[in-house]
């Protein structure tokens, strides 16, 4: 856990910017390894284990987890005037949450499919290439950058290569771990920070990071909407969000049918599955952000695949051409891409 990030981070539980920590054993270039991060205004702690912070509260807390802790570190946390348990009240917000922590605990490693496996599928390495590099032109060196929804740095990786800080989260303790661990057996340019943690609310203060990447996550939220206004508070003026999400195609339904058929990966949605440019326009209508939107993706996703890595990505290629090229198809693309800008002051 590097410890310049938490000049970032504020409590989940009562929103305060008042986190301090203490450092049980370091790791290297000055990491927390070992140790506690706590709200001086509520009191709620969170431990940092093998350099992993789990900043969680309420019932998305990993208990077990939490409890192994306490009977390690009990004097040093008694001294440090903290207490065992928390005690917070449950919330309907949270228990669509927990399904969703859930499944991408299972996610994380499974007979069935793990999440580094769907990343690697020849669909999801085409449009990821295709979409990050659209994206790099505008993100400039040495800035901070926020992935929300990181899963196992599956988003994260894709800019690992630039020199940049990045910060990125999941809710899912088992994929961040996985990602803690590849950042550890790499070599990167950029200088990550991985931990968990919800989105309901993003646990960082005002106006902290230039970049914010929710890549395919909002659709999993119980409130896309309070996110995107997260979104808007967390970026400094100037500022880019970017993102993508299911978009409400004319295809829509024989996706579907063929994802039953012949399944390719594990969806757990929100309430909102799908989003279209209107419902972006709408959520940041008023909040000092500008919001532009293209959809891609006009072939099934098992077509990529059965292609393989060139021949798939070739086939996206050509297939968004001709698919943007008609006009009662331009906005019928299976994916809606997102980049905004919060106006400077």
């Amino acid at each position: 856990m590097n410890q310049e990030t938490l000049n970032l981070l504020r409590c989940p539980a009562c929103s305060a910017a008042d986190l301090t920590h203490s450092v049980f054993d370091e790791g290297l270039n000055a990491e927390i390894l070992n140790g506690v991060v706590w709200c001086q205004n509520c009191q709620h702690w969170y431990p940092v284990e093998d350099g992993l912070l789990e900043l969680l509260a309420g019932e998305l807390v990993y208990w077990d987890d939490r409890q192994r802790f306490w009977a390690c570190y009990a004097d040093r946390l008694t001294a440090l005037g903290l207490r065992k348990d928390e005690g917070q009240a449950k919330s309907t917000l949270n228990e669509l949450q927990a399904k969703q922590q859930a499944h991408f605990d299972w996610y994380a490693e499974n007979r069935g499919q793990t999440y580094l496996e769907y990343e690697r599928m020849p669909f999801w390495r085409a449009f990821d290439t295709k979409t990050f590099d659209s994206w790099r032109p505008i993100i400039e060196a040495n800035t901070w950058l926020l992935d929300v929804g990181c899963a196992q740095g599956r988003s994260t990786f894709q800019l690992a290569d630039l020199p940049l800080n990045i910060v990125a989260f999941d809710i899912s303790k088992r994929l961040v771990r996985q990602a803690i661990n590849r950042y550890r057996s790499g070599n990167y340019r950029a200088k990550i920070t991985f931990f968990v943690a919800d989105a309901i609310r993003f646990p960082l203060v005002d106006e902290s990071v230039d970049y914010i990447l929710v890549y395919g996550v909002l659709h999993h939220l119980p409130d896309p909407s309070r996110a995107c206004q997260e979104i808007t508070r967390l970026l400094k003026p100037g500022g880019s969000y970017f993102g993508v999400e299911n978009n409400p195609t004319i295809f829509r339904s024989a996706f579907d049918l063929l994802q039953k058929l012949i399944p390719i990966w594990h969806e757990e949605a929100g309430p909102q599955a799908l989003m279209a440019d209107a419902d972006f326009q709408e959520w940041f209508r008023g909040n000092g952000m500008r919001i532009d939107t293209y959809t891609t993706v006009f072939v099934p996703p098992h077509l990529i695949n059965l292609l393989g890595n060139k021949l798939g990505s070739w086939a996206l290629d050509a297939s968004d051409r001709i698919g943007r090229s008609v006009g009662f198809l331009r906005d019928s693309g299976g994916i809606v891409v997102i980049c905004g800008c919060k106006d400077r002051r």
